[in-house]
């Protein structure tokens, strides 16, 4: 079989059901329901009951790794109850190191040379692969393998998803507080869904959710710290960065919100920009960037940074954040480190 993308899934499962199923890209959440969906589906195609303990069978990475032999020898065996089995590698988070990884590519390859009958191997693996790894293309060249890529959401998805799903909890935001949660959220549309369910509970009756009710509701998934150093960095600030970069390793805080959060405020600032060189005035790029309802003072400080943060810098964000997320992937340096570096490094 060949690879294909998320919105080909349930049609590439219509068919023969098969021996192994690759769920890969950048969308942790998407892939986690994306399971879920290829359990009922090879349930549904073979018989088999899903709370059958003799039918299924979930291993850890760790299991696997430390003792290789479990997976090839479950794949090969055959159920008590059922004429078919399904087996899941569970639990990969996205933040593992690059060497486990290549192990488990590895095995995964020598129990596909395995005479394998009966049984669906399902392998849900976010932000580790690409599609020249050895995994992908295994699994895209078996005949009877299904490789599914999940692309996390472009802004403009995530803030049409961020509308849909207030709207089916009747409620209304303005353009700035979506804009606001499209940048805090990240691509986990799971997460993202308690997070949406939490603020539409906090704002209760007031309407429409303002940006004031996005900090204050997502300060338990994003600290305010977090924002706090995203605007540190679009103004240039060194000795600010470092005061909310170090305040945010004291408390333990995942760095990949603030680096996300980041991105998305210089992707705004280069948009900034080549509005400007347009001759547009700055209401109308306050208002096209999602600053046209944030205080004085905040605008001031984003126009500010339009006319200060040099263009050639801006335009070396996206090489420079993909160095730095794929380091801090690899296990060679602690992840919290290297984007911390990175961050210090978009704002001097």
């Amino acid at each position: 079989m060949v690879g294909v993308y998320a919105n080909k899934l349930t049609e590439a499962l219509k068919g023969a059901t098969p021996l192994v199923v690759l769920l890969w890209g950048e969308d942790a959440g998407a892939i986690k329901q994306a399971a879920a969906s290829v359990k009922t589906a090879v349930a549904a195609q073979t018989g088999l009951d899903l709370a059958d303990p003799f039918a299924t069978e979930t291993f850890s990475l760790s299991d696997v790794l430390n003792e290789p032999s479990r997976l090839g020898d479950a794949a090969m065996t055959l159920s008590f109850t059922a004429n078919h089995r399904l087996i899941t590698v569970g639990g990969i988070s996205g933040t593992e190191r690059a060497d486990d990884i290549k192990a488990l590519s590895e095995l995964i390859q020598e129990v596909l040379a395995l005479p394998l009958q009966g049984v669906t191997l399902l392998l849900p693996v976010p932000a580790h692969l690409d599609k020249k790894h050895a995994l992908v293309k295994a699994i895209e060249s078996h005949p009877k393998g299904l490789a599914v890529r999940f692309f996390a959401d472009s802004t403009r998805d995530l803030e049409g998803f961020i509308s849909t799903e207030l709207t089916r909890h009747g409620a209304q935001a303005t353009r700035e507080a979506i804009s606001l949660l499209a940048a805090g959220l990240g691509a986990d549309r799971e997460i993202a869904r308690r997070e949406l369910e939490k603020l539409v509970i906090y704002a209760g009756d007031e309407t429409p959710i303002t940006a004031d009710h996005v900090r204050a509701s997502l300060c338990g998934a994003t600290p305010s710290g977090v924002f706090l150093l995203s605007e540190a960095i679009i103004a240039q600030n060194p000795a600010h960065i470092e005061r909310q970069l170090s305040h945010l390793l004291e408390q333990g805080e995942d760095l990949n919100g603030a680096f996300m959060l980041t991105l998305g405020e210089l992707k705004k600032l280069s948009h900034a920009k080549a509005l400007r060189a347009q001759g547009e005035a700055d209401d109308a790029i306050l208002s096209q960037c999602g600053k046209g309802m944030v205080p004085p003072a905040a605008k001031q400080v984003f126009l500010q940074a339009v006319s200060r943060y040099p263009a050639n810098r801006l335009a070396q964000v996206p090489e420079r954040a993909v160095e730095a997320l794929q380091l801090a992937r690899s296990g060679l340096l602690p992840a919290e480190h290297v984007l911390a570096r990175a961050l210090l490094g978009f704002g001097v």
